[in-house]
């Protein structure tokens, strides 16, 4: 579980002019206030678009931090917001004077009303619960309003209390059905009821606990967060032990489940799953799920709602073969408890993997990129750009007439290796333009004459996929050398560097160590000009996606840096558009008549429905009638590909021996190969490139023709 730093393009040259901050006028300074002016100067002078300071600033950073404070509004009262609204206009001064004033009023007071809290789910906790009335919860933070009092709190911590209750005291009731089919006695509902109540009280202990061990650096971190995150979402601070945690992250293998965790503040989420890790062979726990509890083995669930992110990776981490049970919230409204085993994930699951899709006599080729990775601190680590080029020379050997390259979720990493793996498509010529703060934009070319591959070539993407990948996509859309198919990717057109905050800080040295900073630097645009940024790639084919229409992407964000435009670079499309509209048009003719594809379509309105919709009834009968429609919404999309089949899909000769040594392998590798014969988006890629070779085929036989 790692922070969300994939779509990053990390360029060990990258380096900023930023001026020392130094306490010159005499006066003491706090380690809150050094670090702030630090994080102030290191923005305004090396970040690429720094915002203007001002009071529409200061607005944004007032609503982004009482957000990531108290998203849920379980704590703080209108009278505290109330009080807060005098710096809501008042921060970006403060900032310029050296001030916190803010966060000392906010950091002091929720931790008093943390303190009410504590008593006001204990009271609600006291005595049962009837489920029978046409109560509703409301779940998302962002419709609720501030509490006018604490009467009305109190309500809200009651009926917060009697929804988990009913959640816990529903899967009582399925457990208890499993148990009593084995012939072990049955409790009645007032038994199941007190279970419940004492399982949510133990959760509810065990959150308030962790609350109370938050201090005051992890609080001062939310209050600079919520600053960087107003400049733009993918500038981060990382308080030291954050970023020791992340460099653990991404220096190799570790025990775990292999998922890639986002955190709110408030909703621990899935950003990322591990290719080839436990959890993805597992196969349930998706991207964008929610988790809700964690469990170690058949010990009692912990709610983990509210909780950082360090210490959910804590917990879902052991030791190796152990179990944890996942409570998940998928996109769809469904909630599952999902068991995976630990297991080491290591960097190996993340590389290039290949191939041979056979259809009839046509073999066709397919690389598998999961991200763009690159091992920049040691000589002879693995890069994406080298390995690329051993599948597709290993490819070639099993005379493969197409290629599908799948970028499917891939977030992004080296730039470098971005521009090395689309000049492996091309004869020479531009990849990607990159602009820095100030300067004109550089345009990044490859240099070496002639292509590694020339034949039919497909891009796979969706909203996953990020920053590197849509380089790649977009390079190969522009050039009319690749058809791109699947949904509008996520829209990350910028670049980012992780710096030390010490390197910019001249004064007391007692006040370090400080922490990083993951700073925005740089902008990319397409080699037509268009930047990436917000719009993303649009695919020359539209494939239906389950989530397309739910807003996951960069545009959900409104402190996003806005899209623009620079002069194209001068490059020549290699194809024709004759040929590339009839490709386009006979795939568009293919998905609208496509069963799955109508089944997804449907299923995605439903899923946006149930996603917008977080109101919760707490009559156990309405409850379990809204489970059920979740769960046959869950079952429906399971089901639209069981049976389907793209072809027979097959290791590459090259392979097959290596894969043999390992038995984890050979069982990794089976489930890989089954799930890629049923998959739909790599079905319409294999037919594209189907038409591509017939198109060819008609084209040389018309040139003969003539010539005779």
């Amino acid at each position: 579980m790692i922070a969300d730093n994939k779509s990053a393009h990390y360029m060990p040259d990258d380096e900023i002019q930023v001026e020392p901050f130094v306490q010159d006028d005499g006066r003491a300074i706090s380690k809150n206030q050094a670090i702030q002016e630090t994080i102030h100067r290191v923005i305004s002078e090396g970040h690429f678009s720094p915002k203007d300071l001002n009071d529409d600033f200061s607005k944004k950073v007032f609503d982004k931090y009482l957000e990531m404070t108290d998203y849920g509004k379980l704590f703080l009262l209108q009278q505290d917001i109330d009080a807060f609204r005098e710096y809501e206009t008042r921060i970006d001064d403060d900032i310029k004077e050296g001030k916190t004033d803010l966060f000392d009023l906010v950091n002091e007071r929720i931790k008093s009303r943390m303190k009410d809290a504590s008593a006001f789910y204990t009271e609600a906790l006291k005595n049962p619960f009837t489920f029978n009335s046409d109560e509703f919860i409301e779940l998302d933070g962002k419709k609720l309003s501030w509490c006018a009092n604490e009467e009305e709190m109190k309500q809200r911590w009651y009926k917060s209390m009697k929804y988990r209750t009913l959640a816990r005291l529903t899967e009582l009731k399925d457990q208890q059905k499993t148990t009593t089919d084995k012939g072990e006695k049955e409790k009645t509902l007032a038994q199941l009821e007190i279970d419940a109540r004492e399982n949510v009280k133990k959760s509810m202990d065990n959150y308030f606990k962790r609350l109370n061990k938050i201090n005051e650096t992890d609080r001062f971190a939310t209050y600079m967060n919520s600053i960087c995150h107003v400049v733009d979402p993918h500038t981060d601070f990382f308080p030291p032990k954050d970023k020791q945690r992340f460099d653990e992250e991404m220096s190799g293998s570790f025990i775990g489940i292999g998922a890639v965790l986002q955190s709110d503040g408030s909703h621990c989420t899935i950003k990322q799953i591990v290719t080839g890790s436990p959890c993805w062979k597992e196969g349930r726990l998706k991207v964008n799920d929610v988790i809700l509890k964690v469990a170690q083995g058949s010990e009692e669930p912990v709610d983990i709602a509210g909780w950082d992110t360090e210490d959910i990776v804590s917990i879902i981490r052991g030791k190796l073969g152990t179990e944890v049970r996942l409570t998940v919230k998928h996109l769809d409204g469904s909630q599952e408890v999902i068991s995976i085993i630990r297991g080491k994930v290591e960097t190996e699951a993340t590389f290039a993997k290949s191939s041979v899709i056979n259809i009839g006599k046509t073999k066709i080729g397919y690389i598998l990129l999961p991200e763009f990775y690159a091992s920049f601190n040691e000589s002879n680590g693995r890069r994406c750009a080298v390995d690329m080029a051993i599948e597709i020379e290993k490819l070639k050997k099993e005379n493969v007439s197409g290629l599908i390259v799948d970028l499917r979720g891939n977030g992004g990493g080296s730039l470098s290796d971005v521009v090395e793996i689309g000049g492996m498509f091309i004869d020479k010529g531009p990849i990607v333009q990159v602009k820095s703060k100030g300067a004109p934009a550089q345009t990044l070319n490859d240099e070496n004459a002639g292509s590694l591959y020339d034949g039919p070539l497909t891009i796979l993407v969706n909203q996953g996929s990020a920053s590197a990948s849509e380089i790649l996509a977009a390079a190969m859309q522009d050039y009319k050398r690749g058809v791109v198919l699947g949904t509008t990717s996520f829209g990350k057109g910028t670049v980012q560097r992780v710096y030390p905050l010490e390197d910019f800080y001249g004064g007391e040295q007692s006040l370090l160590p400080f922490g990083s900073i993951k700073l925005t630097l740089q902008k990319f645009y397409r080699i037509n000009g268009g930047s990436t940024q917000l719009k993303g790639v649009n695919p020359d084919v539209t494939l239906p996606d389950l989530y397309e229409l739910l807003d996951v992407g960069e545009r959900k964000d409104e402190n996003s840096l806005p899209w623009d435009q620079i002069a194209k670079s001068n490059y020549k499309p290699i194809k024709n558009d004759a040929t590339f509209a009839t490709l386009i048009e006979n795939s568009k003719k293919r998905v609208g008549g496509n069963t799955a594809f109508t089944l997804i379509r449907q299923n995605a309105t439903l899923i946006k429905k149930q996603n917008d919709d977080n109101k919760y009834s707490l009559n156990e009968n309405v409850y379990s009638q809204q489970l059920k429609e979740a769960k046959d919404l869950s079952k429906k999309i399971e089901d639209i590909n069981k049976n389907k089949k793209v072809g027979e899909v097959s290791n590459l000769m090259a392979d097959k021996s290596e894969i043999q040594k390992d038995s984890v392998k050979v069982r990794t590798n089976k489930e890989w190969l089954e799930n890629l014969s049923k998959d739909p988006y790599v079905a319409e890629a294999s037919n594209v490139i189907l038409d591509w070779i017939n198109l060819e085929k008609g084209n040389k036989s018309s040139v003969n023709t003539s010539k005779n």
